[in-house]
């Protein structure tokens, strides 16, 4: 980030250093130091819906998954590791909006904007890990429902690319964004002379990109199987409302884009980042929102047929658990065809009663 440092004369210290403006203002504005101009409605609204939306998405698919479909698949591991870096990426935001929620370069002291590069870093560190973990989420789930096991098929490298592309170019960015410069600390205080600096900026631009084209990519091979292989009429209805909620995390992601595009050229860099923080909020909450989706009518369905003061006519809980199990898994798993008839996946009985999924050729892997 380009900072101005103005001359405050050879005898100046530190402290008057650390007490000046981060920029000038524009003509006519008075810089407030003391209780400026501020946003913070906005920001801690969005840091608490992104806190509590990206809890409930992950644990309730957690607890679904495990208490009423009774099995837990990999990228479900992931999704706890995904939660607890989204709240490293959000913890540092309700720190920064203690002394500066969303406020204007001009009416934040180089002190405190020192706090706010250091508190940007730590939570850009996390944000690439949790966006990590959650798009290998979603491609595992992508690569278990859609490529039957042992095939070799277009969709099996596709994913398999995407995959091996994501951890390279994340982990990668992760590296960079701790080892900008040298020394480390240079990265937060600016007015250490000595040393230098990547361009954080072009980092923070690439990431903004390859987010969107990765999210595009996971929408469209989406699309283009469900197109693809042989379902009745309502299954693909099902399934395309399913993927396409990945729209959601793309219009974010294109929000990102052009905050960082925005924050590049701008004279106003606190108040411009601040808001792109806003939209890396809720990017990663729509993306916890896409995975929890699939199990969402499972869940309703559990809901209905075990509501909290049971009526004599819904019988016993342990009779309500068996005809759960006995019927299978949830449509979204692609476990079993409600039409009973299928060219591609046909209805296979399983040892314990359960449904699982098979190819015709006999390649098909369990789904469910």
């Amino acid at each position: 980030m380009n900072v101005i440092i103005r001359n405050v004369g050879p005898q100046a210290g530190m402290e008057a250093i650390l007490n000046q403006p981060v920029g000038h203002p524009p003509e006519g504005v008075t810089p407030n130091l003391v209780h400026p101009p501020n946003k913070a409605t906005l920001a801690y609204s969005v840091v608490i819906t992104s806190f509590f939306s990206v809890t409930i998405f992950t644990w309730i698919r957690i607890l679904v998954k495990w208490y009423i479909v009774r099995k837990l698949h990999l990228e479900d591991y992931l999704l706890p590791f995904a939660w607890a870096a989204t709240i490293g990426h959000l913890v540092p935001a309700f720190i920064v909006y203690d002394f500066a929620p969303i406020i204007h370069t001009w009416d934040l002291t180089m002190r405190d904007f020192s706090k706010l590069l250091l508190y940007f870093r730590i939570a850009a560190i996390f944000y690439n890990i949790s966006v990590l973990l959650i798009k290998l989420a979603m491609l595992i789930q992508v690569f278990r429902i859609f490529v039957p096991r042992g095939s070799r098929s277009k969709t099996f490298w596709v994913v398999q690319t995407l995959i091996y592309t994501n951890i390279f170019f994340y982990v990668s960015c992760i590296f960079t964004q701790i080892f900008t410069c040298h020394p480390i600390q240079k990265a937060w205080k600016p007015w250490i002379r000595e040393g230098s600096c990547l361009n954080f900026q072009a980092t923070a631009m690439a990431t903004a990109v390859f987010n969107l084209v990765s999210d595009l990519s996971i929408l469209f091979l989406t699309q283009k199987v469900i197109l693809e292989i042989q379902l009745t009429k309502k299954e693909r209805i099902r399934l395309t409302v399913v993927f396409c909620a990945g729209l959601i995390p793309c219009a974010f992601s294109s929000l990102c884009l052009y905050y960082n595009k925005l924050e590049m050229h701008s004279t106003d860099i606190v108040y411009d980042s601040s808001l792109m923080g806003l939209a890396c909020y809720a990017e990663i909450a729509s993306g916890m929102f896409v995975l929890f989706l699939p199990v969402l009518p499972k869940f309703f369905s559990f809901i209905k047929e075990n509501p909290m003061f049971p009526s004599p006519r819904h019988g016993s809980r342990t009779e309500i658990m068996e005809t759960t199990d006995k019927r299978g898994r949830s449509w979204n798993h692609i476990s079993y065809s409600e039409a009973g008839t299928r060219v591609e996946i046909e209805k296979v009985e399983t040892k314990k009663g359960e449904l699982g999924m098979h190819t015709r050729s006999g390649s098909g892997g369990d789904c469910g």
